[in-house]
């Protein structure tokens, strides 16, 4: 469910934004963090698979500071599993909002990000097939996904690495059309979109559990659009995965209505 993201058309509209006016706050940082200086690069991906473990880059605050961080997707998860009498590690894309404040307490409260994706790609299944769907914004070229990450530091070799799982909350019903996985294990999910002009409140670093829980909800689907795309994972498409082709409407005569 959510593994794969896209973040190339990203720099594009954040630079429109900025010419059109200094009110957009995240616009502007963004400006000044990869299109004035060239200090960080921001990771752009026609589609970044998930199970690859690809760098996205994401919008922190910390100690009170808004700054925008390269991160792994994935995120550990430990548990105690009774069953074996041993502790069990996974690693999680994503998150399900039902579940963040028990499986990652020590981060949802102060350690939440925004991840500014162009779309992400979710499968329809029908009559034993699957169909990649691109799920774009309708208006504004940006979607802010929600998420938490987290910095470890590795004792042994000293290295610092950054991590980040995006957030899944119910899906609303343009979504749950498209992702009908029978097999989904938490069932039909969308990942967590903020509006524009809720974002920067995600990040606060003040809120209390009811407070960010107003945020798990699912987006409008009005502010949604979604085509079939090709097959990007399979051997014969797999060329495309760093084209726009990625992105673009591909016709499965069979889904003709």
């Amino acid at each position: 469910m959510c593994y794969w993201v896209g973040t190339k058309k990203v720099r594009e509209e954040m630079e429109k934004r900025v010419k059109a006016g200094p009110q957009d706050e995240i616009a502007t940082l963004f400006y000044e963090a990869f299109i004035a200086k060239s200090d960080l690069e921001f990771k752009e991906h026609y589609v970044a698979i998930g199970k690859g473990k690809p760098e996205l880059t994401a919008l922190i605050k910390d100690e009170g500071k808004l700054q925008f961080r390269n991160m792994q997707w994935t995120l550990l998860y430990s548990y105690f599993d009774k069953k074996t009498n041993a502790t069990v590690t996974r690693e999680l894309l994503n998150s399900t909002c039902e579940r963040v404040f028990f499986q990652h307490k020590d981060l949802i409260y102060n350690q939440r990000c925004i991840v500014p994706i162009d779309g992400y790609f979710e499968y329809y299944h029908f009559n034993g097939e699957t169909y990649p769907h691109y799920i774009y914004p309708a208006k504004n070229g940006v979607f802010y996904a929600g998420g938490i990450h987290e910095r470890r530091l590795n004792q042994e070799t000293g290295e610092v690495s950054d991590t980040v799982s995006i957030i899944t909350t119910p899906p609303n019903p343009m979504v749950a059309k498209i992702h009908n996985n029978p097999k989904a294990p938490n069932g039909s999910r969308m990942l967590l979109l903020i509006e524009q002009e809720k974002a920067l409140d995600y990040l606060n670093e003040k809120l209390t559990k009811p407070e960010i829980e107003k945020f798990f909800k699912p987006y409008n689907e009005v502010e949604m659009k979604a085509h079939p795309v090709l097959r990007f994972q399979r051997k014969e498409y797999f060329q495309f995965v760093n084209s726009p082709k990625v992105q673009e409407p591909f016709s499965y005569p069979e889904l003709v209505a």
